[in-house]
């Protein structure tokens, strides 16, 4: 009986983890871009983090869908959702999804800045994309093959 009730004691004092809701992350970006609102998206691997006026660090997890809605909508300002599951997410980042997407944009004919280094010696390339409605921000881990890839693409 004694352990019993020890397990309950301790049991209640466990706190597990909500998963996290991207369906209202969705909801809330939606929302501002109904609103015309300009977009400032740091992009990771299998996230982005959106700001605007008004809203700092709104989380919202990718998939190959979510992540052409919002280069749809910084382009023309639609923000039209029909086929873009947000919980159909998958957690598995690969190494270089962030340069694959800034190569798709080079491609694509997209204005891709440098932020020039403040240093000769930083590890880090930040890259920004301007778009009539927003801009995306990308940090990508320096390395000679992309930085080759940028001068040859004159982004560099």
């Amino acid at each position: 009986m004694k352990y019993t009730s020890l397990l309950i004691i301790i049991m209640r004092k466990i706190k597990i983890p909500l998963a996290y809701d991207n369906e209202a992350a969705h909801r809330q970006v939606k929302l501002l871009m109904i609103q015309g609102k300009e977009l400032h998206i740091r992009v990771e691997n299998e996230e982005v983090e959106i700001g605007c006026q008004g809203v700092t660090g709104l989380r919202y997890l990718l998939n190959d869908d979510s992540w052409k809605w919002i280069l749809g909508y910084l382009q023309t300002g639609d923000y039209e959702d029909f086929g873009i599951f947000p919980s159909a997410v998958a957690r598995m980042a690969k190494e270089g999804d962030k340069e694959k997407k800034v190569k798709e944009l080079i491609e694509q004919d997209y204005n891709v800045l440098p932020v020039r280094f403040r240093r000769e010696t930083d590890a880090v390339i930040s890259l920004r994309v301007i778009f009539k409605f927003g801009k995306l921000f990308f940090n990508i881990r320096r390395t000679d093959m992309f930085i080759d890839y940028l001068i040859t693409h004159n982004k560099w």
